[in-house]
């Protein structure tokens, strides 16, 4: 007996996708999680109420499980805590919800780590298309002010707002 009946969630095989909270697949998948066990909460109820029944009546007793220790389960990989083995796995330091957070924020870390080294490669992207675009721009501006010089003033009109715009990305970007 499946003891919250995830098979019927939908969700096979998404346990291991889990693994960076921040990512965008995770996003929807803990929202496709979070759908799936409001529409089967009734049932999930019915399951933990019968769990905790059995678990008092083991010995030595197995703690009793809350409805909001089943809300903040953050993947489905902490279900497999309810499936009581041979061995207690409980006592394991990777079941420790402290250890757990420490490694998402390890992992967040290493992200940002990621992140700030992509991030200065496209400052660097930004700031030389800047320099190009002002290069292009004047040199347009310059050709027109000779060939047609009413839209060669518009145009320079027009580009020193822009202009305004990019030395205020480059000061920042400096």
């Amino acid at each position: 007996m499946h003891l919250f009946e995830l098979s019927k969630l939908s969700l096979s095989g998404t346990g291991k996708i889990i693994v960076f909270v921040h990512s965008h697949k995770c996003y929807k998948l803990r929202q496709k999680i979070s759908k799936a066990l409001q529409r089967r909460s009734q049932a999930i109820r019915n399951a933990l109420s019968r769990f905790n029944l059995q678990a008092a009546a083991l010995v030595p007793p197995r703690p009793q499980l809350t409805w909001k220790d089943i809300v903040e389960y953050s993947f489905l990989g902490e279900f497999d805590l309810l499936r009581q083995s041979r061995s207690d796995i409980r006592t394991l330091d990777w079941t420790k919800p402290a250890h757990r957070e420490a490694t998402v924020k390890y992992f967040k870390l290493q992200h940002a780590h990621e992140e700030i080294q992509c991030l200065n490669i496209e400052i660097c992207r930004l700031h030389t298309a800047i320099h190009d675009e002002e290069l292009t721009v004047n040199a347009t501006i310059n050709s027109l002010l000779i060939s047609n010089k009413p839209v060669g003033l518009e145009l320079q009109r027009q580009w020193r707002s822009c202009a305004a715009i990019n030395a205020a990305h480059l000061f920042r970007l400096d």
